[in-house]
């Protein structure tokens, strides 16, 4: 789980550096507190489902394993103050992009660990007058080499 968890750290801090860039108010991971409004354009990164999709011939309890973990970042934003899409777009390309130089794009986020674009939700309301969001949602695709 080692390569699992620092692909999520890089991404994280993919958004976290460029979070001004983006005009984010508040970037969180694993969000166990609504977003107030005063604190949007917003993005939630949420993990999901973490599936192991080849097993290891080789080994007797099938490690190392190669696994597929959804990542959705879900950007909620005030309609009146923002056009979601084209901040959308922005923070896709803060995803694909390295944090050092040069500033390529890259699905690669840690060893042995890369990330690719699933699918994109939205923008859908929120039952909340003027907020609305939409979902980034990524495979996080990595090798688990222990138990």
């Amino acid at each position: 789980m080692l390569n699992r968890e620092q692909g999520l750290d890089e991404i994280y801090e993919r958004i976290k550096a460029k979070r001004t860039d983006l005009s984010l108010k508040s970037f969180r991971r694993t969000p166990t507190t609504p977003i107030d409004e005063e604190l949007m354009p917003c993005v939630f990164m949420l993990e999901g489902a973490d599936t192991i999709v080849e097993h290891s011939q080789r080994n007797q309890v099938g490690y190392p394993a190669k696994r597929v973990m959804d990542l959705t970042l879900e950007l909620i934003v005030n309609s009146k103050n923002h056009n979601i899409k084209d901040l959308f777009q922005q923070l896709r390309k803060v995803v694909f992009t390295q944090r050092i130089e040069p500033f390529n794009y890259s699905s690669i986020v840690a060893a042995n660990t890369f990330i690719s674009e699933n699918r994109t939700e939205g923008p859908g309301a929120y039952q909340i007058p003027n907020i609305i969001g939409m979902k980034l949602i990524l495979d996080l695709v990595y090798t688990d080499y222990n138990l």
